[in-house]
């Protein structure tokens, strides 16, 4: 049984910490606001004057090349992976990668503004594969508690799905600070594991979002990859006509014909890429010209942009 005093007592410590960790949040939200204080230059000449020290190559092993055909047209997009939010289903994908299991499959579910999905479809234990490595659904990996150290950027402390949003190695992440969790956010172009209503059903299902963001599926399904180019043939996929994927495709329609991953190829064959660095001085930069545009078209500035409203830079590497 509590005594009154005891349970005052809990009480005030409760209250103790719940001022604590809004004080995080305040501090939080204050040091960002320095941070990204408004400036004269618009994003496109931020990205343009940035200094090569500002930016990355993209891993050849953390790097996917897709070729998909679209009605006999072959188009290639090209994913970098994360690994240390999700290195469960990384891992799975390239290795499942290696072995072909999406090879000559199609994005048999792409849906308007939501999801382009797509992968193999089994229709019963008899069309399983034999596997030599990973497998063919894992563990989901809905968040991680990993310390994301001095490469993550807090950003937005008013995010309506998490406590905070920041950046962390070229993703946008949300964040709970009491719990002190985190995960990427499904915005525009992210990869992502489809799944059954049982959490670790995951793993053959992959999805990229093709529309605005679509926050509500944080930390229901896992995120652990990114389109850095080719977004354009993702939206060029043939729609289907419900949610259940039910779609009439011809043969050479919505087929992933090959993924590889990067480091397989011939040096030479490999997509050449870097990302801005988010812990950059360029990037704070950039963050500051979305939340206000001060370009002379502009009438209204909102000082505020949403983490996934910023598209994080890519380019070729020179």
């Amino acid at each position: 049984m509590i005594t009154f005093k005891t349970h005052a007592q809990l009480l005030i410590s409760l209250a103790a910490l719940t001022l604590t960790a809004c004080a995080t949040i305040t501090e939080n939200k204050q040091s960002s606001e320095d941070l990204f204080a408004p400036i004269k230059a618009g994003p496109y000449e931020v990205v343009e004057q940035s200094p090569d020290s500002d930016w990355r190559p993209v891993s050849a092993d953390n790097m996917l090349v897709m070729t998909v055909s679209l009605a006999g047209e072959e188009r290639t997009v090209v994913f970098e992976l994360l690994p240390d939010l999700a290195s469960g289903h990384v891992a799975n994908t390239q290795a499942l990668v290696k072995q072909g299991i999406f090879d000559n499959t199609r994005f048999y579910r792409v849906i308007d503004g939501f999801v382009a999905q797509g992968g193999p479809m089994f229709d019963d234990d008899s069309d399983l594969p034999e596997l030599t490595e990973g497998r063919l659904s894992i563990p989901a990996e809905l968040t991680s508690s990993i310390d994301l150290g001095e490469q993550y950027l807090a950003f937005d402390g008013d995010d309506g799905f998490a406590d905070e949003t920041g950046f962390y190695k070229g993703f946008a992440v949300g964040r709970d600070i009491s719990e002190q969790k985190s995960w990427l956010l499904h915005c525009y172009g992210v990869l992502a594991a489809g799944r059954a209503n049982d959490p670790d059903t995951g793993g053959t299902e992959l999805y990229i979002v093709n529309g605005p963001a679509q926050r509500y599926l944080d930390r229901n399904t896992t995120v652990f990859g990114r389109v850095l180019e080719g977004m354009d043939a993702i939206q060029a996929l043939k729609r289907t006509q419900d949610l259940s994927g039910a779609v009439e495709l011809k043969i050479d329609e919505n087929v992933i014909k090959q993924i590889v991953v990067a480091s397989q190829l011939p040096p030479g064959q490999r997509p050449q890429l870097e990302v801005m660095r988010t812990d950059s001085v360029s990037f704070k930069q950039l963050l500051a010209a979305r939340k206000n545009r001060n370009e002379d078209w502009f009438l209204y500035q909102h000082n505020y942009i949403d983490a996934c409203g910023v598209a994080i830079p890519v380019r070729l590497a020179d």
